[in-house]
């Protein structure tokens, strides 16, 4: 049974498995590429609108530092530093002139840093304090003096301002031999900038980095260079450092894949601050999410192919059942055929010597052909029918078989000579008193019991049998009991 069943089921499921499997795999494959493509469109064109604005926003603040660099008012403020030093009037008037740049442009910090004297002045607190170059908080006036630009940014707490992160824009002051004579500049509060680097990062789902050339991130959405963090150290940007770096004409894509993360990084160089601008576009929960839903789908399949092969199963049954009897079972009568009949017989034949009470009768029914010639094969039809009605009824607990076209055949089960004997009797009985198309029903019968005392095989209880049927025929012959003409016959 299984031997049959498997084949079609494991096609059935091996076609299903296969669809659906090819169905994910293309609709996986075409959603990734439909996201990627979004991806790379999404960010960088966030790239690029954060590299316009960050340029534009940091412009005016350039242009403010380089017109305060070429002041001449400055220079001639230098040359009477000396003089007028411990004078609150020439302190009074830088201040002012700080102040005039604060009140226009409205910068966070305004300040200069004379080289003379190294004084520190700021737009509010007039001089605010001499540099030192012992204190690490001015380190970076040093720096920018031995630094070959002459405008850089530095991001840094402002002293001067309860020490607020502040991106400052420091432009040197020169004299007319190319000598600094000090550095002025303005200073923009982080959280400006980082407002719109995380507004971008909301809208756009990306990150932002602004980096210098080491890769220490100056500025993001949650951090300054305070914190000291390298984009370089995080493992996917490792491999990435010569590709940032490399070109500062051009922007650079670049996808990255890792066992944890999967996303795409824009990169592109700000000449104007000197600084490096990387998106990251994270892939990971999208990946995350069609993988969760080929699971999903994956369980669904297996539900759907559960519930074809258990209806396949069914189905294979349920024919598997009605061929079984549409093989075993006689069309005409619905009674078991002589196919069933054999195969009782060999398990019959196995079990001969356990049974009790076991026996064979065979029925042949008489004037079929008669029936058949004068009134037609379907009153014939009909005779045998009525007759395998009768044989049931009169051995209900007994299995009953049509072995041939008028040959019946019936196992007595647990039945005793005597009990066959009375039944075969009952049988006549019925026969004489049932007609079809006026013919009383006839039938030769004989039957045979297996003898414990003296075992026979089974086939000898059965021709036992047939001998005695052929013996009844006979004797309704001779008693004039045979043939008749059925009154349907033409007169």
């Amino acid at each position: 049974m299984k031997a049959g069943k498997l084949p079609i089921n494991f096609i059935i499921s091996a076609v299903i498995v296969l669809g659906f499997g090819a169905t994910m795999l293309y609709s996986y494959g075409s959603l990734r590429q439909l996201f990627w493509d979004d991806v790379e469109a999404v960010s960088e064109l966030t790239s690029e609108n954060i590299f316009v604005s960050i340029n534009n926003l940091m412009d005016r603040p350039m242009n403010v530092s380089l017109t305060m660099a070429n002041d001449t008012f400055l220079r001639d403020f230098i040359r009477s530093e000396a003089q007028d030093e411990a004078d609150t009037a020439h302190t009074a008037t830088i201040q002012a002139y700080l102040a005039s740049y604060h009140e226009k442009y409205d910068f966070d910090s305004v300040f200069f840093v004379s080289a003379k004297t190294r004084n520190y002045y700021h737009y509010a607190n007039g001089l605010d304090r001499v540099l030192s170059t012992d204190n690490p908080e001015d380190a970076w006036y040093d720096q920018f003096l031995a630094d070959t630009r002459e405008c850089a940014l530095n991001v840094d707490n402002d002293q001067a301002k309860e020490n607020s992160i502040t991106i400052f824009v420091n432009c040197k002051l020169l004299d007319e031999q190319g000598n600094v004579l000090g550095v002025v500049g303005v200073g923009m509060e982080t959280p400006y900038v980082q407002a719109f680097l995380s507004q971008n990062e909301e809208e756009y789902g990306v990150k932002a980095y602004l980096i210098d050339a080491t890769g220490r991130v100056e500025l993001s959405s949650t951090t300054t260079s305070f914190e000291n963090v390298n984009l370089f150290d995080q493992e996917i940007y490792q491999s990435m450092e010569q590709v940032i770096l490399q070109n500062t004409d051009t922007a650079q894509q670049r996808w990255y894949h890792s066992q944890r993360v999967d996303g795409y990084v824009v990169s592109q160089y700000i000449p104007n601050l000197n600084w490096y601008l990387v998106v990251e576009k994270s892939t990971t929960e999208f990946h995350n999410r069609m993988i969760g839903q080929m699971v999903v789908d994956l369980l669904f399949s297996l539900l759907v192919l559960g519930a074809v092969v258990s209806i396949v199963s069914a189905v294979n049954r349920r024919n598997k059942k009605a061929l079984v009897e549409m093989a075993q079972v006689d069309r005409l009568t619905g009674i078991r055929n002589r196919n069933s009949y054999e195969q009782e017989l060999l398990k019959y034949k196995k079990q001969l010597g356990s049974l009790t009470g076991f026996g064979v009768g065979v029925f042949d029914i008489n004037n079929l052909k008669r029936v058949n010639d004068v009134c037609g094969h379907q009153a014939g039809d009909g005779y045998i029918k009525r007759f395998s009605e009768l044989l049931c009824e009169t051995f209900k607990n007994c299995p009953v078989f049509r072995i041939g076209g008028d040959e019946f055949a019936v196992f007595f089960l647990n039945t005793t000579e005597e009990e066959a004997a009375r039944g075969v009797a009952a049988l006549r009985r019925r026969m004489e008193s049932e007609q079809v198309q006026g013919l009383a029903i006839s039938a030769a019968c004989g039957y045979a019991f297996y003898n414990q005392d003296a075992p026979q095989e089974l086939n000898t209880i059965f021709k036992m049998a047939d001998d005695a049927m052929y013996a009844d025929k006979l004797r309704i012959k001779v008693e004039g009991n045979g043939p008749q003409t059925p009154p349907c016959a033409p007169q």
